[in-house]
């Protein structure tokens, strides 16, 4: 597509309609063809630097890094031998069936990389709209999602609109992080461990101080040694877990270069004090690495609410509560069935939507993706509430891990600048998933023939 006198009397037109909220931002491509008769496949070109424009706008913050695809839609093929149809992305040169290998035929169907989409070569951002916080924060996010191709960031962008209409997230986000890492250490006997547990105790202050300093860099400290007692068979456990508090970090490498250093200083103790032990280790399977418990200690505790007068609420949504409610309870029934300690819906696929846009550290889209939902009436008001536990990540490029020129861009467009930031834009655009998942499932208008 190059760049016409159409081409640009569109754009700044589907702009300024953006601007207004008269136009959608994942219409555009139709807008384009129905008004300026601009067809598919220029017209994914144009869409996506319609939003970009949009964004830059109202944020004030340039793309340059994450870049538009030289080919920003996907094409339908068919293979006759096989009777099936497969979508690629436009640049993609090997069109063989991945089954028969056999030559497919190009259906001549096209449609966008993914809803919403603004850019991205590799990984496909998606604009998913702003979203209001108060609280514990005050601010406005813009939201990029790398969601896939379904339309979870339509979704998103529909629950902030309701969000936004309605006063905005009201969030509590904790002011430090945790960080983890366990002493694990076996004894023949209780009395032993028992002992062990004392000793270890009566130098905790000291071991406090030599901790802090190695994880003065970033700025953390210890904020909690908790004991843990298990008997296995023969076996006497004492679990040593070391919390850490930082505010704008992750941690995770610096508690464990603290720990792994004072686990040197516990068994030196014990041995100096006679108390004989069978094994100490760092123990990862107790300090909620990548584990889905209650009992996760790590990562920072978000939540977002959204409170709306009854009447208000099925007014404006034209929906009965009793059956809005009962469709929440009924999903969290299910998940707490198979067994979930908690329950995720949508914002299973939002939460590393999030992490994979901005790269940030760590990166592994299991983090911190639990969640608990709670819908019900308080004082006359219906209340829709999302809580994070666990929320776990460090937004500066450090020692523990580079962040990459889109992803910090990336940052800067959304509006965030801390890790508190981070957290808060992460659990107000999941309760704007869920919210409006619960909303359009109970209305019956998703999954519906």
């Amino acid at each position: 597509m190059t760049d016409t006198k159409k081409g640009h009397k569109a754009t700044d037109e589907c702009v300024e309609l953006l601007k207004s909220g008269k136009l959608p931002p994942w219409r555009v491509e139709d807008e384009l063809v129905s008004t300026y008769q601009l067809l598919p496949p220029d017209n994914f070109m144009l869409a996506a630097r319609c939003r970009r424009k949009f964004i830059e706008e109202t944020t004030g913050e340039k793309f340059s890094w994450i870049r538009i695809s030289e080919k920003p839609y996907k094409n339908r093929y068919f293979c006759r031998k096989d009777d099936l149809t497969f979508e690629l992305d436009a640049r993609d040169r090997y069109v063989r069936c991945p089954l028969c290998h056999g030559k497919m035929m190009d259906l001549g169907e096209f449609a966008p990389l993914v809803a919403s989409y603004v850019g991205g070569c590799e990984s496909y951002y998606s604009y998913a709209g702003r979203i209001q916080v108060k609280g514990d924060l005050e601010k406005e996010f813009t939201n990029l999602l790398v969601y896939g191709t379904g339309l979870g960031p339509i979704g998103v962008t529909r629950g902030c609109y309701y969000i936004n209409r309605f006063g905005g997230a009201d969030v509590k986000v904790d002011k430090f992080a945790r960080a983890v890492r366990c002493h694990g250490l076996i004894f023949e006997s209780d009395r032993t461990r028992k002992k062990a547990k004392d000793v270890i105790e009566g130098q905790l202050d000291e071991f406090k101080k030599k901790m802090d300093d190695q994880m003065k860099e970033f700025k953390g400290g210890v904020s909690s040694v908790d004991f843990d007692l298990v008997d296995a068979q023969e076996d006497y456990i004492l679990y040593v877990d070391f919390v850490a508090s930082f505010t704008n970090f992750r941690g995770h490498g610096d508690i464990s270069r603290a720990v792994g250093f004072v686990k040197k200083e516990v068994e030196d103790l014990l041995d100096t004090s006679g108390i004989d032990y069978k094994l100490s280790v760092i123990a990862q399977g107790h300090d909620g690495d990548l584990k889905p418990s209650p009992r996760n200690k790590r990562g920072r505790y978000a939540s977002a609410e959204l409170r709306i007068p009854i009447h208000e609420f099925e007014t404006f949504f034209k929906i009965d509560l009793q059956k809005f409610l009962s469709f929440v309870k009924v999903d969290a029934l299910g998940a707490e069935k198979l067994g979930c300690p908690f329950y995720s819906g949508m914002g299973g696929e939002i939460l590393p939507a999030v992490y994979k846009a901005t790269q940030v550290n760590p990166q592994s889209p299991l983090v911190s993706s639990f969640q608990n939902i709670y819908a019900g009436v308080e004082n006359g008001d219906v209340v829709y509430r999302v809580e994070l536990p666990n929320v776990e990540v460090g937004v500066f490029s450090t020692r523990e891990g580079i962040i990459s020129p889109s992803a910090r861009e990336a940052l800067r467009i959304m509006g965030i600048q801390t890790a508190r930031e981070f957290a808060a834009s992460l659990v107000a655009q999941v309760l704007a998933g869920e919210f409006n998942l619960a909303l359009e499932i109970s209305r019956e208008k998703l999954y519906s023939s």
